[in-house]
């Protein structure tokens, strides 16, 4: 197993470079609105607190995912309040459950929208979709829980960490340099409508052609329960690889279908597929000798991460009871972005919305940390371009361990929209 590099003075910690941004800690008027003092302010800043938001799933398919990105989220500013604040405000974070609901998300999104100056976390394509024209039109920066490259091109929606194209190019790629998949093979995609499943397809496809491969390109409805014709259909292909891009039911149907039907062919999937708790079905056995997953930004206590071992801790101590995943990372890098880009608006005197936008647009390359380096400086580009190998591994928090480090595929380069 690769061991994770340490944050030095040449690459930035994540947690470090916030700190280094911080550059003012006067606050405007008492109102939120208008200019005062040095910091101008419009939306979500009043007296002496500075309101965000995470519009998430805490009771659908995709809870644990939603869950803990939230605590993630919340440790990070915690850390920010322990410390002074930003610019001299406390940071509140509104959280809310849209079940995996569009039209709950839209209702909570018109709740919350008036009093917040942006979005840590906004979970899920579908809801993103309803939400864009507002978004944009209001210029709220927003922080969607997303990969999706039909998702770049909007300067006040971020996506932190690589597509999910690219997440599939790396991946095969490594099963590729493996001898696992190679010319004339055939990968068996499984994967749901709409922008996750259909946007990381976009990555087989790409690799397949460029390599010779066959892609079995295989639909599942978000709510189907029964994955017997998709597991037929894997079967009957014959394929030498399973992607899954569907939610961690479905991870845990095709894996334990494939299994019992004796194709123990490696599968690769990506974060929102995964999650701990797979681990105690019945497919839990199948899943840690065949799967692994593909991601943009390290695992809970990644070893020889001095960030992800800060954030293990913080969890531990803050939600003993609750059980950590993946996610709990990305929401704290996530926010961490967003505190920058809050730290680079209060320099700048314009804490409005649009001031955290432009801010956001023009910060320098995050190098380092929980994340690969990310530039968000051009809106239609994927702030990252790396992918970490993980490993299933039950007696780890969060179920997984790095296999491989942050690389990129050569073929990254070539991929176009």
């Amino acid at each position: 197993m690769n061991t994770i590099r340490k944050t030095t003075a040449a690459g930035l910690s994540m947690l470090a470079i916030t700190a280094l941004l911080v550059g003012c800690s006067s606050k405007s008027g008492e109102s939120g609105d208008g200019e005062a003092g040095d910091v101008k302010t419009d939306v979500g800043v009043s007296g002496d607190t500075l309101t965000v938001a995470a519009l998430t799933d805490q009771t659908g398919p995709y809870a644990a995912l939603g869950s803990t990105l939230a605590q993630g989220n919340q440790l990070y500013f915690d850390k920010r309040n322990a410390d002074g604040g930003i610019c001299g405000y406390d940071v509140d974070v509104e959280v809310r459950d849209h079940g995996n609901d569009v039209q709950s998300a839209v209702s909570a999104f018109s709740e919350l929208e008036p009093n917040v100056l942006a979005f840590t976390q906004l979970l899920g394509s579908p809801q993103v979709n309803a939400l864009k024209a507002d978004i944009e039109s209001k210029s709220i920066p927003t922080f969607v829980a997303s990969w999706s490259s039909d998702f770049l091109g909007s300067d006040p929606i971020a996506l932190t960490g690589t597509i999910y194209p690219y997440d599939i190019i790396n991946g095969l790629t490594a099963l590729e340099e493996e001898g696992v998949i190679s010319k004339g093979s055939k990968i068996g995609h499984v994967h749901l409508p709409g922008d996750f499943g259909e946007n990381a397809l976009k990555g087989s496809q790409f690799f397949a052609k460029q390599k010779g491969l066959e892609v079995v390109d295989i639909m599942v409805e978000p709510t189907a329960t029964d994955y017997s014709a998709q597991v037929q259909q894997l079967v009957d292909a014959k394929v030498d690889a399973i992607v899954v891009s569907g939610t961690p039911p479905q991870l845990a149907g095709i894996v334990g279908g494939t299994s019992a039907l004796g194709l123990d062919v490696p599968v690769l999937t990506q974060g929102p597929s995964f999650g701990p708790a797979l681990l105690e079905t019945g497919a839990g056995k199948a899943i840690a000798e065949r799967v692994r997953v593909v991601l943009s930004y390290l695992p809970v206590d990644a070893e020889g991460s001095d960030d992800a071992a800060e954030i293990a801790s913080a969890f531990s101590e803050t939600f003993p009871k609750d059980d950590p995943t993946i996610y709990v990372n990305y929401g704290y890098a996530t926010a961490s972005v967003l505190g920058a880009a809050l730290d680079a608006a209060c320099e700048a005197g314009d804490l409005t919305r649009q001031g955290v936008v432009s801010a956001l647009r023009e910060l320098p390359e995050l190098d380092g940390g929980i994340f690969a380096p990310q530039n968000f400086q051009d809106a239609g580009r994927s702030a990252s371009t790396q992918s970490v190998l993980l490993a299933v591994n039950g007696d780890l928090p969060g179920g997984l361990e790095v296999e491989r480090d942050f690389f990129e595929s050569e073929l990254v380069a070539e991929y176009q929209e």
